[in-house]
């Protein structure tokens, strides 16, 4: 009974809370449980305890694993792989080597335990690389959001540029005397008199406003702008 309870499931079960709050009608109503705020210090995942501060690629050491390579910031990291490769292949070698002339012999454990050595640095070494690779996809799947939306946008582009031709050959296509049919509707002429007369307005108050700028130029002014042009002219 204790072995069954501390077993723990690679993909457990949602809490029973959230899954009984997630109906469709909660849903509808937006009445469902938001989720809970980020863990801050240690927790446990799938029975292992971890921890928020702790960096997200532990090194070998803290794990007590021997590391096989140097441990500079600028090593060259391509070429600690090929190494290790070559290691590898060639300790697999030498393991069946002694498994086919003396497969009881205490080396073959030595061989095992050093193979396991090298793969486990050689997995880290290879999982050194996984925040750059986030970071280059990231960048790719921004990049093609881009170009998608950008292609989004010339084709309304284009539809707009077609669209507008179309309204402007529509209303070149138009008739000089255009018949106003709805005039016959007492509602829509009132409609047409009222915006006509709105228009016709403002434009009366602009040609006033016009008119009074003009009035409060004065005229040496204009007589001094003449003679500028007069000497610009002349000048050309």
């Amino acid at each position: 009974m204790n072995d069954r309870s501390n077993l723990v499931s690679s993909f457990p079960a949602p809490p029973i809370h959230y899954i009984s709050q997630c109906t469709d009608s909660n849903i509808k109503d937006n009445l469902i449980l938001p989720p809970p705020p980020p863990i801050q210090g240690a927790y446990t995942m799938f029975g292992v305890q971890y921890n928020t501060e702790d960096m997200i690629i532990q090194p070998l050491e803290n794990q007590g694993i021997r590391r096989l390579y140097p441990n500079t910031p600028n090593f060259d990291r391509k070429v600690e792989l090929k190494k290790l490769n070559h290691s590898i292949i060639a300790n697999f070698l030498d393991l069946l080597e002694i498994l086919i002339r003396c497969p009881s012999s205490p080396e073959r454990e030595r061989k095992i335990e050093d193979l396991n050595l090298l793969f486990i640095n050689f997995h880290h070494l290879v999982n050194e690389f996984r925040p750059h690779q986030a970071c280059q996809s990231l960048m790719l799947m921004l990049e093609r959001q881009y170009k998608e939306r950008m292609c989004y946008v010339n084709h309304f582009r284009d539809h707009f540029q077609a669209v507008e031709e179309n309204l402007s050959n529509c209303l070149d296509n138009f008739p000089d005397q255009l018949e106003m049919k709805f005039l016959n509707d007492p509602t829509l002429k009132k409609i047409w008199i009222d915006c006509m007369q709105k228009s016709h307005m403002k434009r009366s108050e602009s040609e006033k406003s016009n008119q009074i700028v003009e009035m409060k130029i004065d005229p040496e002014d204009i007589a001094l702008c003449h003679l500028a042009d007069k000497i610009v002219h002349r000048n050309c």
